[in-house]
């Protein structure tokens, strides 16, 4: 599946020839997707990509999960999908901290939310962040999505558990 975010950005599935280029972005951002993403210490190699990659592949085609690189060019810069789609949707995403601040995720999860209606007849998406992890929350209100509820220490990040707001966007 490929979706034209921005005239420069595409957003795909991945191939497992993407392994080092996505490994590549996390880990020169790593650091800074540790504040918000507990899964940064499973993957220390291109081969635990690899792993990632053929697990997304089998997820896309039997309708589990989407999971899409976000490229410019020949650079890989993030990656949006839904994590789930039972009983509703659920869409995550994380982008290289250079490229932040430009609309980007914005337009990615604009795309992928008029995907998700228009062609996989989703009727309600939600998305979870992190109560003090403004950016992404701001993004959620971008978006459209509505405030639902906080969930008290619903997510263990490396030594703390952190409270996470719940959104939710309906056709």
């Amino acid at each position: 599946m490929r979706l034209q975010i921005t005239p420069q950005i595409i957003a795909r599935s991945f191939m497992l020839c993407d392994a080092a280029s996505v490994f590549s972005t996390v880990d020169a951002s790593r650091a800074y997707l540790r504040e918000w993403l507990p899964w940064l210490d499973n993957i220390s190699s291109i081969h635990d990509y690899e792993v990632f990659i053929q697990q997304s592949q089998i997820d896309e085609a039997s309708g589990v999960s989407l999971t899409l690189g976000l490229w410019d060019g020949d650079n890989c810069i993030g990656v949006c999908g839904f994590n789930s789609f039972a009983p509703v949707a659920k869409i995550g995403y994380w982008l290289a901290e250079s490229y932040q601040g430009q609309g980007i995720i914005q337009c990615a999860c604009q795309q992928l939310i008029n995907y998700g209606f228009q062609q996989l007849n989703l009727k309600q998406i939600t998305l979870q962040a992190a109560v003090d992890n403004y950016k992404s929350r701001a993004v959620a209100e971008k978006l459209g999505f509505t405030l639902q509820n906080i969930l008290p220490q619903h997510e263990w990040l490396y030594d703390h558990y952190v409270d996470h707001a719940v959104y939710v966007y309906a056709s």
